[in-house]
């Protein structure tokens, strides 16, 4: 056969390629907007029995001119999933109503017996942004006048 000599080429070519798409993932906010959502993987370090997990992403800096009054925190929604024991996953949702930008994960709480403990700051791994697109934009009209009558 003619394409023996390339099999090897070929088999090295392809491992390289899936070893790479392993070390780099896929970017969560790859055309993100209102009503979209997306996944959080959460491991934790030893095996604990999760009741639930809230988490919050705060938008980072203002908001967009006629984006004043949109929501700014994207969070966690409905019961964790559990993978293994130390695993878990948990749906975000994206609100209809959100202002665009950069959303970095603010806090994170994990239940076990009946007890909340919250991870934030230094106490969370380096996570990059979530970049929320949404075109939509709100302007509100002054108040011109108030009046009283009796």
């Amino acid at each position: 056969m003619k394409l023996k000599p390339f099999l090897p080429i070929f088999t090295l070519c392809l491992l390289s390629s899936l070893s790479n798409a392993q070390d780099s993932p896929l970017s969560a906010s790859a055309g993100l907007g209102p009503g979209n959502s997306f996944t959080l993987f959460i491991e934790f370090q030893k095996p604990m029995k999760v009741q639930n997990i809230d988490c919050a992403f705060d938008l980072q800096g203002a908001p967009k001119s006629g984006q004043e009054d949109f929501g700014r925190q994207v969070r966690c929604a409905g019961a964790p999933t559990k993978d293994d024991d130390t695993h878990y996953r948990v749906k975000v949702e994206i609100p209809q109503v959100i202002a665009a930008g950069d959303y970095k994960i603010g806090w994170i709480t994990v239940s076990v017996d009946n007890v909340g403990h919250q991870y934030q700051g230094t106490g969370l791994p380096t996570l990059a942004p979530v970049t929320v697109t949404n075109p939509k934009h709100q302007e509100f009209s002054p108040i011109e006048k108030l009046e009283i009558k009796k």
